[in-house]
């Protein structure tokens, strides 16, 4: 990897003549088999979204006349699987000569000869990130911030594996640690648990969220996250690995990084080899040839944004048009290849356009310029920003409408759009964002009906378009969004039903439909929604009964029915809820029903023996 970063740096003309000689002994990607094969004896393919649909199988390897195995899905079984490794990232591969290697998202295994015989072995991630290995800082060991709590002491810098941070904290590491396979699943601890503020705490990871508390091992970083449903949890050191040898992302060149089919046992496995050569081939093709003049687009592109934004009005533009390396303006970060990695304009005054250029950021994966005064179409070309998960345009006056090649955004998560001025459909290409977890539209004009392909964003966990001009009804699709917290379509011109498939959504916390064009009766099987503190239903042309599953909502706190024509009565479990509008309904409370058995005992108290 060293080499590969040294020789993207010598210019333009050596590279290509190093290019060309490569091509040469390896034509193509498809054709860059060594001669390792195997059987597959067992695998399981998983698919949580199309960018992480990968094999992780059990190989036998045949090495010369002997045969050896490479069970990569036994390892990961029993190590913890997801919860330690994360989703596999690429098929096995030959990435060195004579071994194999699967990358995942918390970590890297291989499989190669040490010591004279064959190995399946974590690699050491955080030496490899932090430890000064590939041109990576290196970040050493903290001897002298050693844990007093109780533990387990493990490797020579004195540090110990723990239930509790150096402070007293309670953080479940050591319990994690044992049960995930200790250090032949993570490594021997290079710090304590404790917080990277803490007083003499020298590793630290580069962005990461502040005041949590970390524990840095060879192999793997553990984070306590108390309010979280897993508490301890990985940082995606695998995917920096990746990043890291295979940088400006040139990995998504190779075939095995991929999307895949899914392995059947008894399979033949020709592993895809990837070696320094192909690196070489896609740092040529993926950077035009060299380092510099990467740098020098992505200058082009800042300026591009700054004469478009009024660079000059700005609140902030310390080193903007400078000759300064593009990670010391304002406002931008760059990782230690030079890329642009987050770029956070918000709230400075910015006005003008977003322009076209902004798709040349190729490795950007924060955009944020919330709170301005841009104003025009968003460009077709931020679809480019395939590594973007944050995108933040919210608080501007964009017109026009939203780019259907925002659905080319493959690793988006949070796209906040609200409080602008777009219009126009929503594009069914969103139905691609199968990472999005919050999608934010509040306060445009957009109109047309919401279309059924957002039912496949399974891992939405909130959806807001209060305040549109959507007709039409809503899609019994919504119904897959099992994950949904919050679904918001308050102030549109919505018609039709309300679908009972919305009583799917189990982890509802709010559901807002109030100031529509709903009809029909209320669908009985919103009682399913046990979690949902908020239902909003005012303001529609719902006629029926309230049907009384909705007693079954034990968590409501704010109940809005109001400016419908129900009838019959309010059930007794709403009447009771303080922040309603039920007093505007007109409706009396239902009688509560006795128990069946009640009756049953009631009768035969009053049977005359015989």
């Amino acid at each position: 990897m060293t080499l590969a970063l040294r020789c993207a740096r010598r210019g333009a003309l050596l590279f290509a003549l190093l290019v060309v000689g490569i091509a040469t002994a390896v034509p193509t990607f498809a054709d860059s088999h060594a001669g390792l094969s195997a059987l597959v004896t067992r695998s399981v393919f998983f698919e949580p979204d199309a960018h992480l649909a990968h094999n992780v199988p059990d190989l036998r390897l045949t090495v010369g006349d002997g045969e050896v195995d490479c069970n990569f899905l036994s390892h990961y079984e029993s190590t913890g699987g997801d919860i330690r490794w994360g989703f596999a990232t690429s098929e096995v591969i030959e990435e060195d000569g004579g071994s194999l290697t699967q990358y995942y998202q918390r970590g890297v295994l291989d499989c190669h000869e040490r010591d004279g015989m064959w190995r399946l072995e974590r690699r050491l991630v955080w030496d490899y990130v932090g430890g000064g290995m590939a041109d990576s800082p290196d970040l050493g060991v903290e001897p002298d911030l050693v844990s007093e709590q109780p533990g387990r002491p493990s490797g020579p810098w004195g540090h110990r594996v723990s239930n509790f941070a150096i402070d007293g904290t309670p953080t479940g590491f050591l319990d994690f640690y044992y049960e995930l396979g200790g250090i032949q699943a993570f490594g021997l601890p290079k710090s304590d648990a404790r917080l990277d503020n803490t007083p003499g705490a020298m590793l630290t990871i580069e962005g990461a969220d502040p005041g949590v508390i970390r524990q840095y091992f060879q192999a793997a970083v553990f984070e306590h996250w108390p309010d979280s449903d897993q508490p301890v949890q990985l940082r995606f050191l695998g995917d920096a690995v990746r990043d890291l040898r295979y940088p400006y992302g040139s990995h998504l060149v190779i075939a095995s990084f991929q999307a895949a089919e899914p392995l059947s046992d008894g399979d033949a496995y020709a592993p895809e080899s990837v070696s320094l050569g192909d690196a070489l081939v896609m740092l040529y093709g993926a950077t035009n040839g060299d380092h510099d003049a990467y740098v020098a687009r992505q200058r082009d592109a800042l300026v591009a944004l700054y004469h478009a934004a009024n660079g000059d009005d700005w609140n902030k533009n310390d080193n903007w048009l400078s000759d300064a390396p593009l990670g010391e303006w304002f406002g931008v970060t760059t990782d230690i290849h030079d890329r642009i990695v987050d770029l956070d304009l918000s709230q400075n005054q910015l006005s003008g356009t977003l322009p076209p250029e902004i798709g040349q950021l190729a490795a950007l994966r924060r955009l944020d310029v919330q709170g301005n005064q841009l104003h025009g179409e968003i460009p077709p070309e931020i679809g480019d920003l395939d590594n973007v998960t944050h995108l933040s345009l919210w608080a501007n006056q964009f017109s026009g409408s939203i780019p259907a090649e925002m659905g080319d955004m493959a690793s988006l998560e949070w796209a906040a759009l609200g409080i602008n001025e777009l219009t126009g459909p929503i594009p069914p290409e969103l139905g691609n964002l199968s990472t999005a977890t919050h999608l934010d539209f509040t306060l445009n004009q957009l109109s047309g009906e919401i279309p059924a392909e957002l039912g496949n964003l399974t891992n939405l966990v909130w959806l807001t378009f209060w305040s549109n001009r959507l007709t039409g009804p809503i899609p019994p699709e919504l119904g897959n969004l099992t994950n949904l917290e919050q679904l918001d379509l308050d102030t549109n011109r919505l018609s039709g039903p309300i679908p009972p498939e919305l009583g799917n959504l189990v982890n509802l916390d709010e559901l807002w439909l109030r100031v529509n064009q709903f009809t029909g009766e209320i669908p009985p099987e919103l009682g399913n929604l046990t979690n949902l503190q908020v239902l909003g239903l005012s303001q529609n042309a719902l006629t029926g009964e309230i049907p009384r599953e909705l007693d079954n909502l034990t968590s409501l706190r704010s109940v809005y029915l109001a400016g419908n024509q129900l009838t019959g009565c309010v059930p007794a479990a709403l009447a009771t809820i303080p922040r309603s509008d039920l007093h505007e309904v007109d409706l009396p409370p239902c009688e509560l029903e006795e128990p069946e058995d009640m009756e049953d005992t009631e009768e035969s108290e009053g049977a005359t023996e015989v």
